[in-house]
């Protein structure tokens, strides 16, 4: 006998809603490592902050290997044991990372994390997907799942903040660690004990293929978090990891030629929306990183603690949901995804450019308001465009390689790229700041009877930082108007012929009589279409 749903016959279905909704937030937001709580945790383990970076995207590297096995898991295991397992082991990293002062043991336990969280995740995510969207439509669940998602993560790093502020910050590791362990209580009571199919054997996964994968994506890795500490290129450890990477990524992408179930089959690269969705997703990254610009500025000019500086996500939240009516309401009427995900670019480039006046010494707080809801607004709409564009027109089993990679090149590849590229910017644009400024010194500035010395490092140093914030700010403005141009100039649907003949007809003269309709009636059919899809 198999069962397709989660719960026990005896449960009633109104607690069924209730234990999806209590399992879903706390595994959303269960992490390695919390951005909240950073800071915190690379001064008391004395580890330089690259550690906790590759950490935090070797989750992201754990998450995208755990997906193209989720049908084979799914067919061999129960659900319940499933989610015993995942949880159990989410539990145990936690505690582990809140008891090591080892940075290799943070990351390997970051990887375990992303793996199994994966795993619970699409437990719930399946059952959500015909809840909210029972005819098919993925735009109606990626609408409400992805603000729901990161609303929840936006709200929870105040709350870690501020545990972490009261207390310890291996108290929140410790605290999600003993939720993990209710919600496996929970999963032994109200689970049923059923197969979800019939159940077949784990063999013929491609070991080395995953490990090719997970090595080259670690390599890589490697390569943005450190290339500014290691001088980049000028390092051997760079030269290496970058020839690394290339070698087992090519070997990868051979080696999936000659097998049987290949870990990620190589047809996905022959769709085009593929192809652009990637590209696009490395445009995202950059709106992604440039939080890092707002970080620097509230916590190194405005001096704004842990707490504070998170109470500015809570004003992302209205930004958020607004972006997800927006959002909604666009595809309700059919209207053409790529000027959803310009729509997405252009209430980011918003936001850059009222930072780029805000940087000053002194500013309120409530000042940085609107910018956080048009960071938000921006956010969510090219989450949603984006991934729904990137996914559409693939089968249930491409879908899951396709997610794959699009996870890890959306949350780490570009990401850490990005990153990179800002960091190494920031810094010479200090450097170069602090080089102008000391141009103007002369010996009586230096003095210290005239207040010279080390204050006039200091002042001098924060010039240096507000005038690289703002030409950071400057050249994301820039960089966000040369994307929306690429963008624009996408072809996203296909080659309509008959509007080709249309214009050929116009331009020569001849009779359009009765053309028009035709022609209009198939453009509306060929604006929005996509089955089934994994929304991460």
């Amino acid at each position: 006998m198999y069962n397709q749903g989660l719960f026990k016959d005896w449960v009633p279905k109104p607690v069924m809603l209730l234990l999806i909704l209590a399992y879903l937030f706390p595994i959303l937001i269960v992490g390695g490592i919390y951005t909240a709580n950073f800071s915190e945790m690379m001064s008391d383990l004395a580890i330089y902050s690259e550690y906790l970076s590759f950490a935090n995207y070797a989750s992201f590297i754990g998450m995208g290997t755990a997906l193209p096995l989720l049908l084979r898991f799914k067919m061999r295991f129960r659900s319940k044991e499933l989610m015993i397992t995942s949880l159990s082991i989410i539990a145990l990293c936690s505690v582990v990372i809140a008891t090591t002062d080892s940075p290799y043991v943070i990351i390997f336990s970051n990887f375990v994390i992303g793996f199994f969280k994966i795993i619970a995740i699409i437990e719930f995510v399946l059952p959500l997907l015909f809840i909210l969207s029972p005819d098919g439509d993925r735009t109606k669940f990626y609408t409400i799942f992805y603000p729901l998602s990161i609303t929840t993560a936006q709200l929870s790093s105040y709350l870690f903040a501020k545990i972490a502020y009261n207390l310890e910050w291996e108290s929140v590791y410790l605290v999600m660690a003993i939720i993990m362990l209710v919600l496996v209580l929970i999963s032994v009571i109200f689970m049923h004990d059923l197969r979800f199919s019939r159940k077949l054997p784990l063999y013929q996964i491609d070991l080395l293929s995953m490990l090719l994968f997970v090595v080259s994506f670690f390599l890589l890795t490697y390569v943005f978090v450190f290339a500014k500490q290691q001088d980049w290129f000028a390092s051997p450890y760079i030269q290496g990891a970058t020839i690394g990477f290339i070698v087992t990524f090519a070997v990868f992408l051979w080696t999936q030629k000659g097998v049987k179930r290949p870990f990620m089959p190589l047809t996905i690269f022959k769709k085009k929306n593929f192809i652009q969705g990637l590209i696009l997703m490395m445009g995202l990254g950059m709106f992604l990183a440039s939080a890092t610009i707002q970080n620097t500025f509230t916590v190194g000019i405005l001096r704004y603690n842990s707490l504070t500086n998170n109470l500015l996500n809570y004003a992302m939240v209205p930004g958020i949901i607004l972006g997800a009516i927006y959002a909604r309401k666009w595809y309700a009427k059919r209207l053409p995804t790529k000027f959803l995900i310009i729509s997405g670019m252009l209430f980011y480039t918003s936001h850059f450019i009222m930072m780029y006046f805000l940087i000053s010494p002194e500013v309120d707080i409530y000042y940085l308001m609107v910018p956080s809801i048009l960071r938000g607004m921006g956010m969510v709409i090219l989450f949603i465009s984006i991934w729904f564009y990137t996914l559409d027109g693939f089968d249930m089993a491409e879908t899951l390689a396709v997610a794959s990679l699009a996870i890890v090149v959306r949350s780490m590849v570009s990401v850490a790229f990005a990153g990179a590229i800002y960091s190494w910017l920031f810094y010479k644009l200090q450097v170069q700041g602090l080089v102008n400024i000391a141009d103007k010194l002369d010996a009586v500035s230096l003095s210290p009877y005239r207040g010279g010395g080390l204050a006039v490092y200091g002042r001098s140093r924060i010039q240096a930082v507000l005038t690289a914030s703002k030409t950071l700010y400057g050249y994301s403005i820039i960089a966000s108007i040369m994307l929306m141009i690429y963008t624009l100039a996408l072809r996203f649907e296909k080659t309509h012929y008959r509007r080709l003949i249309l214009v050929r007809k116009l331009l020569k003269g001849e009779s359009v009589k009765g053309y028009n309709a035709r022609v209009k009636e198939n453009t509306v059919e060929s604006i929005s279409s996509g089955t089934g899809a994994v929304a991460v």
